[in-house]
């Protein structure tokens, strides 16, 4: 059974030949760099033969003017700006640069009224032309026999948050809600455009998602979040489902998001990723939600994989199989990047099991 059927088997609750895997985010550029020097290959996806790959929109070709909202000149050095005009600050120690540990510098500190936020310049992400690479991508993937991902994390909350800080946003669902929704609807409205685009190009799975939660619970009350995202990540996940109802909906948010799984599933969400163990229980996930919701992930980057030996993450892949993987519904994968404190012994320890004790029998 080759990769693309084995993940849509296995998502859909069938039976596949074995549990299908990958590695989440990838490897930091520590463990990218020594995977290299062990293996004198480039890719670990194909040297370890993942399900799954990613795509998502190329870069924008006309890069917008946001130097009233930020002074590049004042971005310390390293620094850049993305294309929604947020400044990054990259952690950088002995040359090694720390992915996911950034600073970030707000565009939309100083802005107030409806007509600030709608006034503030967005990117082209609904070009046609930003299109062109994906569908190039999952051609390639498919003609190779395996399943493609369509990123688009970050959906609403977080880019909207990156913009404006996360404290401002919050505070603005509460005294300032014309600039809130000025903001979050226009976001919106891009991000239908473009579910609409990757889904007519046909990847087996599109990723949506918003880290609402943290690891003692939701970032904010259920009710502000009901208020607040569902009905526009709603809206997202809909004009996929209209466009192509074959594809599968994928929803990230790291921390404890139990509280909001119900609601997820109402709007279609077919899988939930990364189910951090450390918070969330995967058993217990898959006893009430298992006939309708899919896992991904499961591994803990905080814990077995880290800090456990290679028998401890060959007997959590032996039990995330057993259980979790039972009637299919399941994708293994670290919660989240493998970064540079992973034995190179407990990678291969987390391939191996997988295609020891994730076969169906």
């Amino acid at each position: 059974m080759h990769s693309r059927e084995r993940v849509n088997r296995a998502l859909r609750h069938q039976i596949p030949d074995r549990v299908p895997f990958d590695f989440a985010l990838g490897f930091s550029p520590y463990q990218l760099e020594q995977f290299r020097l062990r293996t004198g290959e480039t890719d670990p996806n194909d040297y370890f033969g993942a399900d799954v790959r990613g795509t998502g929109i190329s870069a924008t070709k006309h890069p917008l003017d946001h130097s009233q909202y930020i002074d590049r000149t004042a971005l310390p050095e390293h620094a850049y700006m993305d294309e929604w005009g947020q400044g990054h600050i990259p952690t950088v120690s002995n040359d090694q640069y720390h992915s996911h540990l950034e600073g970030y510098v707000y565009p939309m500190l100083q802005l107030h009224s409806r007509a600030d936020a709608m006034e503030y310049p967005l990117p082209d992400i609904e070009a046609e032309y930003r299109y062109q690479s994906a569908a190039l991508d999952i051609k390639r993937y498919h003609d190779r026999g395996i399943a493609v991902m369509a990123g688009m994390a970050c959906t609403i909350f977080e880019v909207a948050w990156y913009m404006r800080s996360m404290e401002l946003l919050l505070m603005d669902f509460v005294d300032n809600p014309d600039f809130a929704e000025t903001l979050l609807d226009r976001i919106t409205a891009k991000r239908v455009i473009q579910a609409r685009r990757f889904a007519e190009l046909n990847p087996d799975v599109i990723m949506f998602g918003d880290d609402v939660a943290s690891q003692r619970g939701m970032l904010m009350s259920v009710s502000m979040w009901r208020r607040w995202l569902k009905p526009r990540l709603a809206q997202v996940i809909a004009a996929a489902k209209h466009t192509n109802p074959e594809v599968l909906i994928f929803y990230h948010s790291d921390g404890d998001a139990t509280a909001i799984v119900p609601d997820l599933i109402e709007i279609g969400v077919d899988i939930l990723n990364p189910v951090q163990p450390e918070c969330m229980d995967p058993f217990t996930l898959k006893k009430q939600y298992g006939e309708r919701l899919s896992f991904w992930g499961t591994l803990g980057t905080q814990s077995t994989l880290p800090f456990g030996s290679p028998d401890d993450v060959r007997k959590d892949i032996k039990i995330r199989c057993e259980i979790v993987g039972a009637g299919g519904g399941l994708l293994v994968a670290p919660t989240h990047m493998v970064e540079p404190e992973v034995p190179w012994e407990n990678l291969v320890a987390f391939v191996e099991s997988i295609k020891e004790y994730g076969v169906y029998r």
